[in-house]
């Protein structure tokens, strides 16, 4: 709508600017509520995914472990957030040559996940078995004639 054409349903007024009780921020981050909705059941899911890399299950992980993966799940969810919010603004300049505030925070959550990464490793740890699943596994492996 060009300027000075406030409409019926507009929240803005004939001078382009926003009215009281305007809708407009409603619109504005419905991506992000989305977002934190969803990030639990994948802040979970990466947390196992390492925790089980790591040859444990959460149950008898420990406490340190479990930490560091809930660290690397929140860097990772944090720099891929970031990532998508510079692909949507059109890059990490802003057109007048400066970093935008996404940027610091992808470089940010980059640095941070690297740390923790390095606390676990990135190294597959073979789960431990008892003697019974080990049997079984070899049972289960031996080729049938």
């Amino acid at each position: 709508m060009p300027m000075g054409e406030a409409g019926p349903h507009t929240d803005r007024d004939a001078g382009g600017r926003f009215t009281q009780g305007n809708k407009a921020a409603l619109v504005v981050g419905h991506r992000s509520v989305a977002f934190w909705a969803s990030q639990e059941n994948l802040r979970r899911e990466i947390v196992t995914g390492i925790v089980s890399d790591a040859g444990h299950s959460i149950e008898d992980a420990p406490r340190t472990l479990k930490a560091a993966a809930h660290g690397i799940a929140q860097a990772l969810l944090l720099r891929d957030s970031a990532f998508d919010r510079l692909v949507e603004s059109g890059g990490p300049l802003t057109t007048k040559g400066r970093a935008r505030r996404a940027f610091d925070v992808w470089l940010a959550s980059s640095d941070r996940l690297e740390r923790h990464l390095r606390l676990v490793g990135l190294r597959r740890v073979a789960r431990p078995m008892n003697a019974a699943e080990a049997l079984a596994r070899l049972h289960d492996e031996e080729p049938t004639t």
